[in-house]
This record gives structure tokens, C-alpha cells and sequence, in this order.
């Protein structure tokens, strides 16, 4: 069998078994777990971090920066 990706042939049950873990490890776990960091990143709600009332008083609250941001 040839890996066109890293232009090699397996040969081997060895080979086989790296040529598929590498395969999804870089196309299906890498990907979605950056999907998931990128949604988690959106969609959680922040404002359950405490922030200190000096914090509050310097600038924005959370809350208002992800209105901001998602407007």
C-alpha cells in the first residue's frame, strides 16, 4: 500500500498501524479537538469569573466584552 500524504509504502503490519494512527491523530482527533477549544472558547459563559470590584471600576465587565466581541 502506498501513503501518498508521506509519499511512503507500507509494507508491513508495523507500518500499518503507524500509517493509521498518524492518519487519525492528524485528520479526525487534532481537528476536533481545536473545534471543541475554539467552541468551548465562544460559547461558555464567563461571566461566573469573578472579577474584583478595582477590576470592575478600570474597564469592561466580561460580560460586556463578549456582547462587544460577538456584536
Amino acid at each position: 500500500m502506498f501513503d501518498p500524504l508521506y509519499e511512503e509504502i507500507v509494507t508491513n503490519t508495523s507500518d500499518l498501524i503507524v500509517y493509521m494512527v498518524r492518519h487519525v491523530y492528524l485528520e479526525l482527533v487534532l481537528p476536533l479537538s481545536i473545534f471543541v477549544a475554539v467552541m468551548l472558547t465562544l460559547f461558555v459563559d464567563w461571566s461566573c469569573i469573578p472579577i474584583s470590584s478595582i477590576e470592575c471600576e478600570r474597564g469592561l465587565s466580561l460580560e460586556k466584552n463578549k456582547k462587544q466581541l460577538l456584536d
